[in-house]
């Protein structure tokens, strides 16, 4: 179930953010450029932030069956509680750029939006969904990679190493170029856990 989750979370999660972030200005872009950005796109965020709030649903699913199977691999429960820990604190910046992008552009639906207050709610949720979430995928996928370095059988050597890897660079100002990896990080675990499964616990 783990893995499904996985799946559905990675494609809700890009079909909704690929509906309007292809046409979102620079961070720092005149207050005017966010406001025509925000009432072009009013329809398409709304949309795709529901889309994505969706897939912040399934992802409680994923991180509770990551924390049960990285259970049945660790000494102890320290790496899975942490992991868990780090999806909820991912999960929750997440959702807040969400809703505070949403209401960018509802406001600019009904024409209340002003640039200076559309401004804010675009460099704030930017924030929120880039470095607040980074965070949190950070903690997740360095406590996942612990855990798979001590027992093999979970993952490939060279996914816990990319996992390191990516992790370290998440919980930096990096994170705001790493949204595309960490999808595909998580597409591909899902896949592997849907053919490997996991002792104890339902994949």
């Amino acid at each position: 179930m783990t893995g499904i989750a996985g799946l559905a979370v990675v494609v809700l999660f890009a079909v909704g953010s690929g509906l309007w972030s292809f046409d979102q200005p620079e961070v720092g872009a005149p207050a005017r450029e966010v406001l025509h950005f925000y009432t072009d796109a009013s329809t398409e965020i709304i949309v795709g932030a529901s889309l994505s709030l969706l897939a912040g649903a399934l992802f409680v699913l994923v991180a509770s069956g990551a924390r049960a199977i990285l259970r049945e691999y660790e000494d102890g429960d320290l790496f899975a509680t942490t992991a868990f820990g780090g999806a909820l604190l991912a999960l929750a910046a997440g959702l807040g750029a969400e809703t505070i992008n949403m209401v960018g552009a509802l406001r600019a639906e009904d024409g209340s939006l002003t640039p200076e207050l559309g401004r804010a709610l675009f460099e704030i949720s930017y924030i929120l969904g880039f470095n607040g979430a980074g965070v949190g995928i950070g903690v997740l996928l360095l406590s996942v990679s612990a855990v798979a370095l001590q027992a093999r059988a979970l993952l490939p050597r060279w996914l816990a190493v990319a996992l390191l890897v990516v992790g370290l660079a998440f919980i930096t100002p990096l994170s705001r170029f790493l949204l595309g990896p960490s999808l595909l990080l998580l597409a591909v675990i899902s896949v592997l856990l849907l053919r490997t499964g996991a002792p104890g616990a339902e994949s």
